[in-house]
């Protein structure tokens, strides 16, 4: 009986433990639901129709005006302002000055011309006459005494977006060579993006919206991410969109995140957690599985656009195309190791010229990959990640952007994200499977070729899924296998998805491994993207073509493919 007892009170008093944990989390929630959001004001100018009309900026009023319309869906109140002269921004300044208040968030953004001197930028209206430096710092609105004056209001979170970084009519005519923008003084609390580095010029780009308007609506339309992340987000994005011409600059004092839309209960009460680190290795391979044969690689034309009446080939539903043999496998086979596993094709060993000759994919150099491997056929989908994360082995739930899952590429995924689907892969089927290294993926998506294009010298029409390659549809990811695969019977190596590699990244290629192995010294926190991706111009998606990101930062135009090691 007083075991009895004793048990009794046990259980009564962790269940009144428990009431009281629920009950705090409940409070806890109303409270986060119920918080009052802090006042955000912005004031939002375009300049594009100054006097001189040898440099017109074709993008100005159309990027201010979506970045207006995108602030007030994120309940910002903003004063929308385009080509403003010199007394009228004045005004449009005190008045945006007037509405802060103590703890509110303040936001300018400027698109137009900006020239420095004496280490500070200034902003110039559309009918400034500037012929010397003290007619920039009369006519000019310094951006350093903009960013003070937000800070002495009281706002609590400034945030400053300026695409100014242009070649002008006014710099030229007292300096020889252009300075771009300067470093900005930013207080504490601040956070800020140019479109160009400090010191850097921008080309007038051309469309509807420019790259860094394009990339900047692009993140900030991800639900429950920073706005530090939205903008670190963007500087890589915008690198990569051009080929790394054009780096936004970030730089920030914010005392704690900030977020630029809506934010869900659970994410408003509890971080999101760190990707798992993969799985120790698995044991040596078993001997192979049945592989099945290949035919050789078809060299039909281009198919039309993926529909719903003409699906695509599927690498999570398509069975191999020939029968089932036993054997030493040979190049071009092509196998599962499971039936839901991804499709495998054998690539042969061999050596090739690794590299081009311009900036980051320099200098040419001879790679000799000595032994044959296995690639995906396809970009990873949706269909197989969801499947690790069923069983697991995977703890991210990257979001596809409605698109739709399937069989489309996997994407909004991180370097660390793919390993554990590989750590996973390799676990579940006793092989192993790995990123590719860099110059393992090069020499599969050349498949033989020396031109730019596994297909030749130029993009052409309808042979894969980018900005520029003409087809047909929107840019947004399309169902693997929806274009010619190349001589090796590889699918989607340009376009479609960026894909994660295993090497380190680093400027250039001095000092590269020879032997396509794994370069794992340099810039390790950053790693390399191959094959550029659907928004990607023509250049990007060249078979040289590389690209950095953070390994644990997840992109919607970041997927992977993997490699299965061979006996």
């Amino acid at each position: 009986m007083k075991f009895f007892l004793y048990e009794t009170r046990t259980m009564g008093i962790r269940l009144l433990l428990w009431l009281g944990v629920l009950l705090g989390f409940m409070a806890l929630l109303g409270l986060a639901q119920s918080q009052p959001r802090a006042p955000r004001v912005a004031l939002v100018i375009g300049n594009a129709a100054y006097s001189d009309p040898s440099t017109p900026l074709s993008t100005t009023i159309s990027d201010t005006r979506t970045i207006a319309e995108e602030l007030r869906r994120n309940e910002f109140e903003v004063d929308l302002k385009e080509n403003l002269g010199k007394e009228d921004m004045q005004r449009a300044l005190d008045a945006f000055m007037g509405k802060i208040r103590a703890g509110s968030t303040a936001l300018f953004y400027f698109s137009g011309y900006g020239i420095q001197t004496a280490k500070q930028t200034f902003l110039i209206p559309i009918n400034a006459k500037v012929w010397n430096e003290a007619d920039l710092r009369r006519e000019g609105f310094g951006l350093d005494t903009t960013l003070a004056e937000m800070n002495r209001r009281g706002a609590k979170a400034k945030i400053v977006i300026i695409d100014a970084a242009r070649r002008n009519p006014f710099e030229r005519r007292f300096r020889a060579v252009a300075a771009g923008l300067a470093v900005l003084d930013a207080p504490e609390g601040t956070l800020a993006i140019y479109s160009a580095a400090p010191g850097k010029l921008i080309n007038e780009g051309s469309g509807t919206n420019s790259v860094f308007v394009t990339e900047l609506m692009k993140e900030m339309r991800i639900p429950n991410v920073t706005a530090e992340e939205v903008f670190s987000r963007v500087r890589i994005g915008v690198s990569r969109a051009t080929n790394n011409e054009q780096t936004p600059w970030v730089s920030s004092s914010l005392g704690e995140d900030f977020y630029f839309g809506s934010r869900s209960a659970s994410t408003t009460l509890s971080p999101s957690l760190p990707p798992a680190p993969a799985p120790s290795p698995p044991p040596p391979p078993a001997p192979a599985p049945p592989i099945a044969a290949a035919p050789a690689p078809p060299t039909a034309p281009a198919p039309a656009p993926p529909s719903a009446a003409n699906p695509p080939p599927s690498a999570a539903t398509a069975p191999a195309r020939s029968e089932s043999v036993r054997g030493e496998v040979k190049s071009g086979d092509v196998f599962r190791d499971c039936s839901t596993c991804p499709e495998m094709v054998v690539v042969p060993a061999g050596s090739f010229d690794m590299g081009a000759n311009t900036d980051y994919e320099d200098p040419v150099h001879r790679v000799t990959i000595a032994k044959s491997f296995a690639v995906g056929r396809y970009e990873v989908t949706f269909d197989e990640w969801d499947r690790c994360a069923e069983e697991k082995g995977c703890n991210a739930q990257p979001e596809d952007r409605t698109w739709g899952r399937g069989t489309r590429p996997v994407i909004n995924v991180s370097w660390m994200d793919a390993n554990a689907f590989a750590a996973w892969l390799s676990k579940k089927t006793g092989h192993t499977y790995r990123l590719p290294t860099e110059a393992e993926w090069e020499y599969a998506a050349r498949a033989g070729s020396n031109s730019p294009f596994w297909w030749g010298r130029d993009v052409g029409a309808r042979q894969a899924n980018c900005r520029e390659c003409a087809t047909g549809g929107g840019q947004q990811t399309a169902n693997v296998g929806s274009y010619p695969p190349n001589p090796f019977g590889v699918y989607d190596t340009a376009g479609n998805a960026a894909e994660w590699v295993e090497d380190c990244w680093n400027d250039n290629y001095r000092g590269a491994p020879t032997n396509g192995s794994a370069w794992t010294s340099g810039q390790c926190q950053l790693r390399v993207l191959r094959g550029g991706a659907y928004d990607s111009p023509a250049k990007a998606v060249r078979s040289t073509a590389r690209f950095r990101y953070d390994s644990s930062v997840r992109y919607s135009n970041n997927g992977f493919r993997l490699i299965r090691e061979l006996p």
